[in-house]
């Protein structure tokens, strides 16, 4: 790799360990390329209702977690079917999901 990212695979398992440190569970729906694949979160919460959580450009150029869509357990297949048109638009994209208690805590403390 010609830049100082870390590699995609790594920071999906380090995603995945944080959610089984705080108690959660985490699984890959979707793996793409292991060194500059992008990455998107589906986190469900213990309502059963799914957000999903990209990371973005923010106003400062920098870039932030952000949730996207969200969508109660009666309308969940709304975002596998998002995630499914992007997996086939960009087949480097992985996508988690995890059931983790507190999304919006997890999602604050994540770094961009």
């Amino acid at each position: 790799m010609s830049d100082s990212r870390l590699p995609t695979h790594l920071v999906v398992g380090g995603l995945m360990r944080q959610i089984s440190a705080d108690g959660g569970f985490a699984v890959i729906l979707a793996k793409g390329d292991p060194d500059s694949g992008t990455y998107i979160l589906l986190l469900r919460d213990r309502t059963g209702a799914v957000k999903l959580v990209e990371r973005r450009p923010s106003a400062d150029f920098a870039f932030e977690w952000q949730v996207t869509q969200e969508e109660p357990l009666e309308n969940e297949r709304k975002i596998y079917d998002f995630c499914d048109r992007r997996s086939e638009q960009d087949p480097d994209l992985w996508v988690v999901e995890a059931q983790i208690d507190d999304a919006e805590r997890f999602v604050a403390q994540m770094r961009p």
